[in-house]
């Protein structure tokens, strides 16, 4: 996955753009139902709720990702840190929620998939 120590990594030996386009040429559609953030959350030691692991690593909380057309879901109260486990009621809530997304999402969804 293109995050951290391993962008870093590739971005010294000038790999880090060729490596971001391998994955964007190799997005396969039919992953997208099988990824962990479609059905996982992680909770960190401070209660802040995450859409997968990677989403953690790079601080990219749940509930930050507010679409224009919002459809009544559960967001952040102050918008950018993201929701904690005391923001939410009843597991079903989380479900509302927009799935915080990135680049380093291909990396799940490049090939046969990674979750």
């Amino acid at each position: 996955m293109p995050i951290k120590r391993f962008a870093d990594f590739l971005h010294r030996r000038g790999e880090l753009q060729e490596y971001m386009e391998l994955l964007v040429r190799n997005f396969n559609p039919g992953t997208v139902h099988g990824v962990m953030c479609n059905n996982t959350i992680n909770v960190g030691w401070d209660g802040k709720v995450f859409d997968c692991d990677f989403n953690q690593q790079l601080g990219l909380g749940a509930g930050t990702y507010i679409p224009e057309d919002t459809k009544g879901g559960l967001y952040a109260k102050d918008g950018s840190k993201g929701l904690t486990i005391f923001d939410i009621e009843k597991a079903s809530d989380i479900l509302q929620t927009e799935i915080v997304v990135d680049s380093h999402c291909f990396g799940c969804t490049a090939g046969m998939g990674s979750s």
